[in-house]
């Protein structure tokens, strides 16, 4: 997903989520309430967000449902993006936007969500570097490979087939897929330098949720 940096006031409140427009960001808006009351493995990350110490205040501003036109220059590209601080601030104040036409059912929100819920908790826990392409490749192979987005249901959708492997092989495409989205030169290599060291990475999960047979809805234990 297309990273968009924000820079905000250092002690200013986070602004209020705008209302929704639209039919669609209304429904993007009940798809967000659901994920956030109901989906495990979002509020899972939620949780361990805030065992960091990092403060998002509600989910359900943290999270904004916005329409193509009001979601930024990349949004009829992009399904959700994670807006950042600068950096220099000390406060943590990033956020999620899903762009509300691009994510039309409850699986893809959810995924969209807990893919950019990955960034939150890597921006909180490494305080990630967006402008370096080794820090954006290994954030972008980490979420894409503890989303969901590349287990062999999906990949069979999209009509990628083969058993081998397939996993790291759709999250090296689909990573490597954000970083040219972003602009990024040799997106391909970029990512191979980071690769394995990323990949195996799989906090705060205990074990890969999606090795452990578990759909992004469904429970499971950490240990």
């Amino acid at each position: 997903m297309r990273r968009r940096s924000t820079t905000t006031d250092d002690k200013a409140a986070p602004a209020p989520a705008p209302e929704p427009e639209t039919a669609a960001e209304r429904r993007c808006c009940r798809l967000r309430d659901a994920a956030l009351s109901r989906n495990v493995r979002v509020r899972f990350l939620f949780d361990e967000i805030a065992k960091l110490g990092c403060d998002v205040g509600s989910p359900f501003g943290f999270v904004r449902c916005a329409s193509v036109e009001r979601s930024g220059p990349l949004g009829d590209k992009m399904v959700g993006g994670f807006a950042v601080n600068d950096g220099a601030q000390k406060r943590y104040a990033p956020g999620v936007v899903v762009v509300a036409e691009h994510a039309p059912d409850k699986a893809v929100f959810e995924r969209t969500l807990v893919h950019e819920l990955v960034h939150a908790y890597d921006q909180c826990r490494a305080k990630v570097d967006w402008k370096s392409g080794a820090h954006h490749a290994c954030a972008e192979i980490r979420a894409s490979s503890l989303s969901g987005e590349c287990d062999l249901s999906q990949e069979i959708n999209r009509g990628v087939f083969g058993l081998m492997a397939h996993h790291g092989k759709c999250v090296k495409r689909r990573a490597a897929l954000s970083l040219a989205l972003a602009g990024r030169a040799e997106p391909e290599a970029t990512v191979d330098a980071v690769f394995d060291r990323c990949y195996a990475d799989t906090a705060p999960f205990e074990r890969h949720p999606d090795f452990a047979g578990l759909r992004p809805s469904e429970s499971y234990k950490v240990t």
